[in-house]
């Protein structure tokens, strides 16, 4: 059965690859697997992360920067989609080769290794990748976008934390507009 083909496309949470597709012509479109559903896309998959982004109010030069300022300098960065949305995706290669894969971190579920250069990516599903890369190449790019991940999750929840001394009385702690009232309850 021949893949539908549409002429653009935004990440959506069920989005588990976008890899490189070329056509009688030698252009590249895209490739696109979310859900069991597999459909081509007039677009590459670097255009496509970078209208993605754009799309929740970012941009792929944005999102490669804000990666590098927290995991330092290093190829084929991961990049977060912010909002509601909230995924991280990385690369299998450098984004400029245009055979470059993209998956979502939280549905890939293993990388095995094949032989030496090649390796099977399973995404969730039970879909397969054989990809031109070494396991522990694509291994460390999983794990340095579960790195980014958390970094940020630490950043960006809400903690709260005092101190209080230690005293007889009882306290109540409530959530204000702006921030947290600790109120002494009375004794009768």
């Amino acid at each position: 059965m021949e893949a539908k083909q549409i002429i653009s496309y935004i990440i959506v949470p069920e989005t588990k690859s976008i890899r490189a597709q070329f056509n009688d012509n030698g252009e590249c479109h895209s490739l696109i697997l979310e859900g069991d559903y597999t459909f081509k896309v007039d677009m590459k998959p670097v255009e496509i992360i970078d209208e993605s982004l754009k799309y929740y109010g970012f941009d792929l030069n944005g999102a490669i920067s804000g990666s590098r300022a927290i995991l330092g300098p290093c190829k084929a960065v991961p990049v977060r989609i912010p909002g509601e949305i909230n995924m991280y995706w990385f690369p299998h290669t450098s984004p400029g080769q245009e055979e470059c894969v993209w998956f979502a971190l939280h549905h890939v579920e293993a990388i095995l290794p094949e032989n030496h250069d090649l390796s099977k990516v399973y995404v969730s599903g039970g879909h397969c990748f054989k990809l031109n890369a070494a396991e522990k190449d694509l291994t460390y790019k999983y794990d340095r976008t579960e790195k980014l991940e958390s970094r940020i999750s630490k950043r960006t929840v809400n903690t709260f934390s005092f101190i209080m001394e230690r005293t007889t009385s009882t306290y109540t702690v409530e959530k204000g507009k702006r921030n947290y009232i600790i109120t002494r309850k009375k004794d009768k």
